[in-house]
């Protein structure tokens, strides 16, 4: 610090004598001065000790000060290193208490989940149990729904001794309980089938279908039963037949019709039929080839609903039965009916 005042004494000395000092080299200063006469004088000012004060002093005072800066840096270092390390400890602390509360919360829902599910599941059986007693269960045939509330739909029947299989109720007509055996609508589906598919039936039950000779032979063994068809015009005129009496023998009979006792709108287009042995194209009468179809045919027949689906009037008298045809009701061969429903159930 002394130094420091000496050397700015110097200055200030030259500054107050309104003159200034000339640096010739790097350690050597010239100054004006006066003496007691006031005769000016030059003076010459060897530096070097001075420079080397003053630049020990600002390197020590520079290194003091870095060595302070990076002790500094070095605790703020250590100290972020430090807070590093109980941020760590601090979140392995979090996360192990997360861990155990996570697995704990998983299982306290679990476990609630399984509970409620259990309840559901019991309560759903209960429902299904009611449900399946009063729609559904073990039936017989459709018929077994006659006179209750359960819709047409798709239900499972379960003959005694046979194996079940699926078919559809029509709960609409003379109080329901119809099963029903085939079901001709839109085209949809081909009805130019060989004898395997006719016996074991084809189709969507909720759109077109034949059941199969198979089901139908072994439903009509388990007592009296009668058949219903609904028949639906391209006008939308819709008419029916009743038959009291029906039951099909069994393959070795080839599926032998025996029909009888109608009653309705339509006409009795199915008494020729009666006797009969069922046909398809690769198997029977060969009016299942002309007719394009498979029914109890004679030679031919007054009915083929399982006819080629023509759209309405045939044109010449080579499509005459080729068509979803029922004779008695538009006194004609060459017209082809829109839709077609045969159902049957005990009396």
């Amino acid at each position: 610090m002394m130094k420091y005042l000496i050397y700015l004494g110097l200055i200030c000395s030259e500054h107050l004598l309104n003159v200034k000092a000339t640096n010739t080299g790097d350690d050597m200063v010239e100054t004006p001065i006066v003496d007691n006469q006031n005769v000016p004088l030059l003076a010459m000012f060897d530096m070097t000790k001075v420079n080397k004060r003053i630049k020990a002093y600002f390197s020590d005072t520079f290194e003091s000060k870095m060595s302070d800066l990076v002790q500094l840096k070095l605790e703020d270092v250590l100290l972020s290193l430090k807070i590093d390390e109980d941020v760590k400890q601090y979140i392995e602390s979090i996360k192990g208490n997360l861990t155990m509360n996570i697995e704990k919360e998983i299982k306290n829902y679990f476990d609630d989940v399984k509970q409620n599910l259990t309840a559901s599941i019991s309560e759903g059986d209960n429902l299904y149990e009611h449900k399946h007693h009063q729609c559904g269960g073990a039936l017989q045939d459709c018929g077994d729904l006659k006179g209750t509330s359960c819709t047409s739909g798709m239900y499972i029947l379960h003959l005694n001794g046979l194996s079940p299989f699926r078919g559809y109720c029509n709960m609409v007509p003379s109080g329901g309980g119809w099963t029903v055996i085939q079901r001709r609508q839109d085209g949809s589906e081909n009805f130019y089938r060989g004898w395997d598919d006719y016996k074991n039936g084809f189709g969507n039950l909720t759109g077109e279908f034949w059941l199969g000779n198979e089901h139908i032979y072994k439903l009509t063994s388990q007592g009296n039963y009668q058949l219903r068809i609904t028949l639906e015009d391209w006008n939308g005129d819709t008419v029916y037949a009743t038959y009291k009496t029906f039951s099909l023998g069994n393959e070795d009979s080839s599926y032998k019709l025996t029909i009888g006792g109608y009653s309705g709108t339509a006409g009795d287009s199915m008494a020729y039929n009666n006797g009969k042995a069922f046909s398809t194209k690769d198997k029977g009468n060969r009016c299942a080839q002309t007719a394009v179809g498979a029914w109890w045919y004679g030679s031919c027949t007054y009915s083929n609903l399982n006819g080629e689906y023509l759209r309405g009037k045939t044109s010449s008298d080579k499509d005459s039965h080729r068509g979803v045809a029922w004779h008695y009701w538009k006194n004609r061969w060459n017209y082809s009916l829109m839709k077609s429903e045969m159902m049957i159930r005990k009396p």
